[in-house]
C-alpha cells in the first residue's frame, strides 16, 4: 500500500507530465494501485516511475528533462529484479511503435515483440519477457492465441481464451508432469 505522502508526490509527478503523457497511458488511480512500484529521484523530486500495473503490465515513465540519463534502464532493471523475487513468471507491456527510446530499453533487457495491436487508435507493440520456464510457456500461449484469434475472429474472446488455457494446461501437464 502506498503511503499518503508518497501518493501526493506521485500525484504531483503525474500532473507535471506534459510531453510524456502522449507516450504513457496509465490512468492515475491505476498507477496508485500498482502491484509493484519503483521510483527514482533527482534533487528530492521524482524523476521516473516504473512498475507493474494491476493488469500485470509493465509501465515506465521518465520526465522529459531527466531522459538520456539511464534512469529508464535502472527502473526497468529494478522492476525485473523485484518481479523475479516475487516469483512472477513473465512481464508483458504495450508500447507505442514510435516510442523508440522505450523499445530500445525493453529490447536491451530481453523483451520481444509478440504482435502489434491498436491502443488509443495508435499502433503499438505487445512485448513480453519470460522470467522462467512457465513464462516461456506463456509466451508460446500468447503467440498461439494471437495467431489463432486472427484466423477465428467470429469466436468471442473469452470463449477463445478459455479453450487456449485448457490447451495450455494440457501442454503444461505433459512438460511438467
Amino acid at each position: 500500500m502506498i503511503g499518503k505522502q508518497l501518493s501526493k508526490e506521485i500525484a504531483y509527478f503525474y500532473k507535471s507530465l506534459t510531453v510524456e503523457k502522449k507516450d504513457f497511458y496509465l490512468p492515475f488511480p491505476e498507477l496508485l494501485q500498482s502491484k509493484l512500484l519503483v521510483i527514482e529521484r533527482r534533487n528530492g523530486k521524482i524523476a521516473g516511475i516504473a512498475g507493474i500495473s494491476k493488469k500485470k503490465s509493465l509501465f515506465l515513465v521518465v520526465k522529459n528533462e531527466y531522459q538520456n540519463q539511464k534512469i529508464g534502464q535502472r527502473l526497468t532493471r529494478k522492476v525485473i529484479d523485484h518481479a523475479k523475487k516475487r516469483k512472477y513468471h513473465h512481464i508483458t507491456l504495450n508500447v507505442f511503435q514510435y516510442n523508440v527510446k522505450a523499445i530500445h530499453i525493453y529490447r536491451k533487457f530481453g523483451f520481444t515483440v509478440l504482435f502489434t495491436n491498436l491502443t488509443s487508435s495508435r499502433e503499438n507493440f505487445f512485448m513480453m519477457l519470460p522470467l522462467d520456464f512457465r513464462g516461456s510457456l506463456y509466451k508460446i500461449y500468447f503467440l498461439i492465441a494471437h495467431r489463432l484469434r486472427l484466423i477465428v475472429k467470429h469466436v468471442p474472446l473469452e470463449h477463445f481464451l478459455y479453450r487456449i488455457r485448457r490447451l495450455a494446461n494440457k501442454i503444461r501437464k505433459i512438460f511438467l508432469g
